[in-house]
């Protein structure tokens, strides 16, 4: 997906150019690759809520029998990463700090008897069993509301002045040494394997008019944190890890105060972790990641989202959706696939969410089928071209990715989508859906792909004069749904460009018409037909 800043000042140029392009065929997109090659054994982080997930799946009486059986569900699920979220303003979860400086965080693990050690120790041993490494996650610009606990809540001056409310602004060096110093005593007293910083909860370490030039800050805090990680790692006779969990661009990364080229560059990091707050975004063009990781030891695992966009409350993933994701961050040169919020898959175990609960532990076996083998390439593939943040999103940088049309007869606009598809073998079915909103029954579009126009005598369409009510989605009022047929002809592996016209408006129409979702569904040939 296109980031741009909220200004959107470069959007109509950018528009335009699209629209006067004439996209040709190609083997593949510069960056983009046919044949994937992930690199390493990792091919599954999975980082659990402080609390959430745990919540979600413990009895009522846990006891350090259940911990482990959690460990064992994450691991069946081929699972070779666990990061369990510890720290954020509200405190420390899953053991108690010794220091001073820091407070507990509460948790449903707390319930479970201390014979065996805290939650975290247990969890640790049993992820050793289990072939995982085990990391140490750090929410570090985490902005829930209330409740912050430790130096944070007795030290307003620290707090970062844009948000308040206990938000860290890590341009004060006692906020980074309140970080460190329990970085320290995790090493000290737990086996960890290594740390993550988790960026993107709540993507501002900085205040914004500072965060660019804050770069080199945070620059200097990786390094701190890298050496007494390679210090305790020498004495443990292993490489302790430091990843990233950062925002999905590199602009973005940069105008938040986060230097990811120059921590991969200095070996500072050894993964890096892209994403966008709260969403799966099909469109990411994470190969400006991959060209940084490619060229060092820092491996590059974008991360899946189980919800869908910003005004849907009910759209959540599935595994023919998380394998199109997958698809495209192998073709863009990941290493692996990391998760976030994975647990409100099963969100009913725990709280009113519309996601069933008997979806643990089922969905956490769907992580089998996003390690790039190639063993589920048989199986549909689902991609989704949504509007992530029509608005508010936290990152400060508009991703609302959309089709907008003047009532004028020739007025067209364009839409780029990735789909890491070869549509060129025999018996594939693929189809493309695209919804018009605020559009009449009278209105006309035409539709051209990678210019190649398609024939309206080959689309289905269908009108929807009531509109979609929440109870099935994101809510949209009355729109036309266009269904297309692909084929190899039409369809490029990597980045495609729809572009629309009106052909013939409807004269009573009043607003401009709006095309912001896009679906593409491809359905390979059976693999052994009998």
């Amino acid at each position: 997906m296109h980031v741009f800043p909220l200004s959107g000042r470069a959007v109509p140029a950018i528009l335009l150019a699209l629209s006067l392009i004439g996209w040709q065929q190609t083997a593949a997109d510069p960056g983009l690759t046919q044949s994937p090659k992930p690199r390493g054994t990792t091919r599954i982080v999975y980082i659990a809520d402080a609390n959430s997930d745990t919540q979600s799946v413990l009895p009522d009486s846990p006891t350090a029998d259940h911990l482990r059986g959690y460990v064992d569900v994450l691991a069946s699920g081929g699972v070779d990463i666990y990061g369990q979220d510890v720290f954020q303003k509200q405190g420390v979860g899953w053991f108690w700090p010794e220091h001073p400086d820091h407070a507990h965080y509460p948790g449903a693990v707390d319930n479970i008897d201390r014979s065996d050690g805290p939650p975290i120790k247990i969890a640790i041993q049993r992820s050793h069993q289990r072939g995982m490494k085990f990391l140490a996650a750090f929410r570090m610009a985490d902005r829930h509301s209330g409740g912050q606990q430790g130096l944070i809540a007795k030290r307003k001056d620290l707090w970062n002045p844009d948000f308040g409310d206990g938000a860290m602004d890590y341009t004060h060096d006692e906020v980074r040494d309140w970080v460190f110093v329990l970085i320290e005593e995790i090493l000290r007293r737990f086996d960890v394997d290594g740390i993550e910083f988790t960026y993107t909860r709540w993507m501002h370490c900085f205040p914004r008019d500072s965060a660019r030039d804050s770069q080199p800050i945070m620059t200097r805090f990786l390094e701190r944190v890298r050496n007494k990680l390679d210090a305790v790692g020498e004495v443990k006779g292993r490489r302790l890890l430091l990843g990233v969990r950062v925002p999905q661009t590199l602009e973005e990364c940069h105008a938040l105060g986060y230097d990811v080229p120059t921590w991969v560059e200095q070996g500072l990091i050894d993964y890096v972790s892209p994403c966008d707050f709260f969403y799966t975004d099909f469109n990411a063009q994470y190969e400006e990641f991959s060209a940084l990781t490619s060229k060092s030891d820092c491996r590059l695992y974008p991360a899946v989202h189980p919800v869908t966009c910003r005004g849907d409350d009910i759209g959540i993933l599935h595994p023919h959706n998380y394998r199109a994701a997958a698809r495209n961050m192998y073709a863009a040169g990941a290493d692996g696939i990391s998760q976030f919020n994975y647990q409100y898959h099963f969100g009913r175990r725990r709280s009113g969410y519309p996601w069933p609960e008997s979806n643990y532990p089922m969905a956490i076996a769907w992580l089998r089928q996003l390690r790039g083998t190639g063993a589920f390439d048989g199986l549909p593939r689902h991609y989704l071209f949504l509007p992530l943040w029509s608005s508010g999103a936290p990152s400060g940088f508009a991703k609302n990715d959309r089709i907008v049309l003047k009532r004028e007869q020739g007025n067209s606009d364009s839409y780029r989508f990735r789909v890491a598809e070869d549509l060129r073998q025999d018996g594939v079915w693929a189809e493309l859906i695209v919804r018009a909103s605020k559009i009449t029954e009278q209105d006309e579009l035409s539709f051209s792909i990678n210019g190649k126009a398609v024939r309206s005598g080959d689309i289905k369409t269908i009108f929807h004069g009531k509109g979609r009510p929440a109870k099935f989605g994101r809510p949209l009022g009355p729109h036309r749904t266009f269904m297309i047929a692909l084929d190899s002809e039409m369809i490029r592996f990597g980045d495609n460009h729809l572009e629309v016209t009106v052909s013939k408006p409807d004269g009573n129409g009043a607003d401009e018409i709006v095309i912001d979702e896009l679906e593409v569904t491809v359905v390979p040939p059976p693999q052994n037909p009998q």
